[in-house]
């Protein structure tokens, strides 16, 4: 099972930081996970939000802004600047995997050709919850592990969620920590998915843990590491 730091451990840096990302490994992280979305002039930039409000106070969307107009952001109480996506990836430490959750589903292609550029598309996960997002890594990047990300609330919705993806031609699934049981994990696995779940709260991270999916995406990282030593 592999240990996922979850928008590079935001309870110890900055979410979708160059400092979470050098710090993950330390951490005990095997992957570090970041969200990207493309600037207007087609640059993939790390940032979770549409409109980048809640970090850096501006109201601006992602996708109205060049990627010059991006760097002037800074993060609140960081002080930083936001990364671009080709930042992120000349400061990922080497062994150290990326989960790329790509939020806007025309970001996929820009991302895998700077992961190409950057050589380090043999250590992306390639994850977005767009469909169409999803064709173009199987299509783009055919030796890449791709996810299809969806809430599930019950371990039905589960189920029917790793049928769904194995249809659309994932091979590997996010699942919330609340639907995710041994059952779940067992029918992802007989459609030839690798199954991660993610954790939302400290409290439930021990169960997820030991219902057995092959990774765990969460902000917890020194804690899921102890458990699982």
């Amino acid at each position: 099972m592999i240990v996922v730091a979850h928008r590079t451990m935001p309870l110890d840096h900055p979410e979708n930081s160059l400092a979470g990302i050098v710090a993950a490994p330390a951490a005990g992280a095997d992957a570090v996970e970041v969200d990207v979305r493309l600037t207007r002039d087609q640059v993939p930039v790390l940032m979770h939000d549409p409109v980048p409000l809640r970090t850096t106070g501006s109201i601006v969307p992602i996708r109205w802004r060049t990627a010059r107009s991006f760097d002037r952001l800074r993060v609140r109480g960081d002080g930083g600047h936001p990364p671009r996506f080709s930042a992120a990836m000349d400061a990922l430490p080497e062994g150290l995997k990326v989960a790329v959750d790509v939020k806007d589903g025309r970001s996929m292609a820009a991302a895998i050709h700077v992961l190409e550029r950057s050589d380090r598309l043999a250590d992306a996960l390639l994850w977005s919850s767009h469909p169409d997002a999803v064709r173009v890594a199987a299509e783009r990047a055919p030796n890449a592990e791709r996810a299809w990300l969806k809430n599930t609330e019950s371990e039905n919705d589960a189920v029917a969620y790793c049928n769904d993806a194995a249809a659309l031609g994932a091979d590997a699934v996010s699942v919330m920590d609340v639907s995710l049981t041994p059952a779940v994990v067992e029918v992802g696995h007989d459609l030839g998915l690798v199954v991660y779940s993610w954790v939302r709260t400290l409290d439930i991270q021990a169960k997820v843990i030991a219902a057995g999916p092959d990774g765990v995406v969460t902000d917890w990282v020194h804690q899921a590491r102890a458990e699982l030593s």
